[in-house]
């Protein structure tokens, strides 16, 4: 089997060098590395030329690509050219600036079992700028409350996702090609085009959580989230409407997708006590309610009173 691991690269000359570095030690043996810088003002695609000249770091991987677009182009767009070279079996996304415990591709190899459809995700260790863990962050904690909420009541992970992104990070994802070519690429979305991504491929495949592998998350000043936290409101609409479009107005793939078509009346009854999602239904549920159908139930769903 053949893993690819696509890197978006972008002002990130501080942290390249330790983000390939911890991809080119991994105990996996067959790797294809796709690296894309986005036209970095900075030294970035110059650190990562240097480091991926060297013969003895080319040669560990099946195969060794670094590009550079021509201008600025942004994230999404980075993402899905360095996902349209990626020939793997399953393919891992990894930020510049972030780096990938040793045995990452192993585990998630051994989950994989060359399953057709795949979409993955682990547990989250957040580190400084020198690398060093930050034990103090709230955020780890809260994304593992949501798994293991999850796990206690009983529901599928995939609703965890209808909260927030619980994956915390694009780098965190791991998915299989034949789940590339089923869902499409990253949309143009500046803030919020990983959520919006994960939000599709639950509504095709039921996500696997590995709790005993970490991603390291770089915590700094020119994190993304906190230079694009002006757009989050209007990117979380387009999320919702694309998770309603996905599983609310078509039968989704995913049996256990959170969906009006999947569990009939008690679909209902549970976004009324989720905030979250009864306020996607009351906005962009609402036009379809009245030519929507339980197909296995054979009749028609009765509409939640939003008053």
């Amino acid at each position: 089997m053949l893993a690819s691991v696509v890197i978006a690269c972008y002002r990130h000359e501080s942290y390249i060098e330790e983000c390939l570095e911890t991809v080119y030690r991994q105990t996996f043996p067959d790797i294809e590395l796709v690296v894309i810088d986005d036209h970095s003002p900075d030294k970035s695609f110059e650190v990562a030329q240097r480091l991926t000249k060297k013969k003895s770091f080319s040669k560990r991987f099946v195969s060794c690509t670094l590009l550079r677009n021509p201008l600025n182009l942004g994230a999404h767009c980075t993402w899905n050219r360095a996902l349209s070279l990626a020939k793997g079996d399953l393919i891992f996304f990894l930020n510049s600036d972030d780096a990938f415990s040793k045995d990452r591709i192993r585990i998630f190899a051994s989950q994989y079992d060359n399953e057709k459809l795949f979409f993955g995700f682990s547990a989250v260790e957040p580190i400084d700028e020198r690398g060093r863990p930050i034990t103090t962050h709230q955020f780890p904690t809260s994304l593992r409350y949501a798994i293991d909420r999850a796990r206690i009541t009983g529901s599928p992970l995939s609703w965890s996702f209808l909260d927030s992104q619980i994956a915390a990070s694009t780098g965190n994802f791991v998915l299989s090609r034949e789940l590339l070519r089923k869902i499409g690429l990253l949309s143009d979305l500046k803030y919020c085009h990983d959520w919006e991504f994960a939000l599709r491929a639950i509504t095709v495949v039921e996500p696997r959580y590995v709790e005993s592998d970490r991603y390291m998350y770089r915590l700094h000043s020119t994190n993304s989230f906190r230079s694009l936290s002006n757009v989050a409101e209007s990117e979380t609409r387009a999320c919702m409407s694309s998770y309603c479009m996905n599983a609310i107005a078509q039968r989704p793939i995913n049996r256990a997708c959170l969906s009006p078509i999947n569990f009939g009346d008690a679909f209902y009854k549970f976004i009324k006590l989720h905030p979250n999602f009864n306020y996607w239904a009351k906005q962009l549920y609402a036009p379809y309610q009245p030519d929507h159908r339980t197909v296995d139930w054979n009749e028609w769903t009765m509409p939640p009173d939003w008053r």
